[in-house]
């Protein structure tokens, strides 16, 4: 470092390096390393912070993230994608997903819930979609096959936001139809 270094002003930190600071501050607290008062400190510090210096001040103290959580919340994404594959790919995107995956992870697991669910959902909705209108008057027909789909597409995107969060999820129509073409362990 040279006399002309230590007078240079340092740069200022950007929008992403603060946001990514506190997204670890509010993990660390939602991991219970942090108490209120001690996250509601190093938030103010981070906000404020003009410097990496200064941003780096208010994480002292905390671990580095681990090659475990960042593999979790790696398997929480693509987890969660699986899920939401489906709305655009039927099977295919959860079978992707399923086959990219390693054996026993968390993410092939998600996958083969998705693909599990898609299987059975798809042909499910082909019936109510031939049946319905032959069976009943057309606007009881139409509400049904609009009810049957709008089911699917939630029942879609509620396994993918747990899925993105960690939290378990059992589909109801897999309870329903207990039927597994793939092994939800993840194996």
């Amino acid at each position: 470092m040279t006399a002309l270094d230590a007078h240079r002003p340092a740069p200022p930190i950007t929008e992403t390096e603060r946001q990514r600071a506190t997204q670890r501050l509010c993990d660390a607290y939602g991991e219970g390393r942090l108490d209120e008062v001690e996250l509601d400190e190093r938030l103010s510090a981070a906000l404020a912070a003009r410097t990496r210096r200064e941003l780096s001040g208010s994480l002292a103290g905390l671990p580095a993230i681990s090659r475990q959580v960042l593999a979790t919340r790696t398997g929480q994404i693509a987890g969660g994608l699986a899920h939401l594959s489906g709305l655009f790919t039927w099977i295919l995107g959860p079978l992707l997903f399923h086959l990219m995956g390693s054996r026993g992870s968390s993410a092939r697991a998600e996958a083969a819930k998705a693909f599990n669910f898609q299987l059975i959902a798809g042909p499910l909705f082909l019936v109510v979609a031939i049946a319905a209108p032959q069976l009943l008057p057309d606007w009881i027909a139409a509400l049904t096959v609009l009810g049957t789909w709008l089911g699917w597409a939630c029942l879609t995107v509620v396994g993918g936001a747990r899925a993105f969060s960690g939290q378990p999820f059992r589909n109801p129509v897999t309870r329903i139809v207990p039927w597994e073409a793939l092994d939800t362990r993840g194996r």
